[in-house]
């Protein structure tokens, strides 16, 4: 039996809805005098049990002045496992990211238990918490979702009335399941279609549950995230409606495409690019789209020279109207080469004497295979020189290891790349 780890980026372009901004990019509400945020910028340092199994624990060090925290992993169901603990590579650096893999043909969610403490270890209580989770979009028979466990007294904020997701209370916990079926761009908090906000006070620790319900025949891994933020989800009229903003990388090129289904005091569109995902500057000017039925449809292609070389490029419309006042749409990423990544194969599995890794790496350079059982006592190491290209690494003396559970462990340059449970 072979196994195959994958380590997937954040999703890369698809359809999406527009949120409307004048002139302003940032309407989130937390701007209020004793409101806490917390951050987890930092990488997580592992403290006990399997590697991003059950009952593993996290430390994630300063998401606050003189506060850390530490994430646990309490359950798994219908099969879903950690594939990255918290991805940021194109989510929101602030966010806590898991990747989240579901088999086939099942409803799977993992629970993670978020506590925070004191620089000294004594348990901090955050004034006010407020906890967003983003991008629980859907595309054909996936159906992502997501729970949160704030406590007694937490209250609820969403669209009511965007039909992309159905949020429902149990206890204390509100679980958002979305019904839209479309895929939005990234992960980030420009979607507000597809976000919910819980915010509660004296907080020291809560509960966040992420999955998918998948019914496609294969599976499948996405990546989740919270974001410790509040919004605003007042409902706005915009001048466009957008039906789609998608991208499609096409040779060398970038083909971006919107849909309108209705548009008022329109002027132009402004096509704008961002090698940063912060700083954007305008490439293009769209004046009008195609006319289908009551829809127009729009295009616009970047073969610029600069875009050849980069791996990660930013788009978003800035939409003007007659009368000079604007809004921007959200933000499409678009990954045009694949980044760094390692894949790794681990056979046989069962084993018996040895192991046999298998991977690619993009450099020559050092990387260390960790054994450990199931309470996550390391039982063997190897520090070994892995080659640019293909490895094939074979792992001796597990011979006297008792049958049981152990997970396998890959680090290339003191970065944990990934973990694979193997039996023997």
């Amino acid at each position: 039996m072979k196994v195959f780890i994958t380590i997937i980026a954040a999703c890369l372009c698809f359809t999406q809805n527009i949120t409307a901004q004048s002139g302003n990019n940032d309407d989130d509400d937390d701007e209020q005098t004793g409101n806490y945020n917390v951050s987890f910028i930092t990488s997580p340092i592992m403290l006990n049990g399997p590697a991003l199994g059950v009952g593993a624990k996290y430390k994630f060090l300063n998401v606050a002045q003189n506060v850390y925290a530490e994430v646990t992993i309490l359950s798994a169901t219908g099969g879903a496992s950690v594939a990255i603990l918290d991805d940021n590579t194109l989510t929101k650096p602030e966010a806590f990211s898991p990747q989240i893999s579901v088999p086939a043909n099942s409803n799977g969610l993992v629970e993670f238990k978020i506590s925070y403490f004191k620089a000294n270890g004594n348990v901090k209580r955050l004034d006010t918490l407020r906890a967003t989770a983003m991008d629980i979009d859907g595309s054909g028979l996936i159906r992502e979702v997501d729970a949160l466990n704030l406590g007694a007294g937490a209250t609820l904020s969403y669209f009511t009335s965007g039909l992309q997701i159905n949020v429902v209370q149990a206890g204390n916990q509100y679980t958002a399941t979305n019904i839209g079926g479309m895929e939005y761009t990234g992960v980030d908090t420009a979607a507000k279609q597809v976000m919910f906000t819980v915010t509660n006070k004296n907080i020291t620790n809560f509960i966040y549950k992420a999955g998918v319900n998948n019914g496609n025949n294969f599976s499948i891994t996405r990546q989740k995230g919270i974001y410790f933020k509040g919004f605003n989800y007042t409902v706005s009229t915009l001048p466009v409606k957008y039906l789609s903003f998608n991208a499609n990388v096409v040779s060398k090129a970038v083909l971006l495409s919107w849909v309108t289904q209705k548009e008022i005091n329109h002027s132009n569109f402004e096509v704008e690019r961002s090698f940063t995902g912060k700083d954007f500057s305008t490439i293009g000017i769209v004046l009008d789209g195609l006319e289908n039925g009551t829809d127009k449809e729009y295009s616009f292609k970047d073969n610029a020279a600069e875009i050849a070389e980069k791996e990660i490029v930013y788009y978003r419309l800035k939409q003007i109207d007659i009368n000079g006042k604007f809004n921007y749409s959200n933000v499409i990423t678009v990954r045009l080469k694949a980044t760094n990544k390692t894949e790794i194969q681990v056979s046989p599995n069962p084993f018996t004497e040895s192991i046999i890794a298998r991977f690619n790496s993009n450099e020559k350079t050092m990387a260390q295979v960790k054994i450990s059982n199931v309470s996550g006592q390391v039982v063997l190491t190897r520090n070994i020189i892995i080659n640019k290209g293909f490895n094939n690494i074979q792992i001796d003396g597990l011979s006297n290891l008792p049958k049981s559970v152990y997970v396998a462990t890959l680090t290339v340059n003191g970065k944990m790349i990934g973990s694979q449970q193997i039996i023997k």
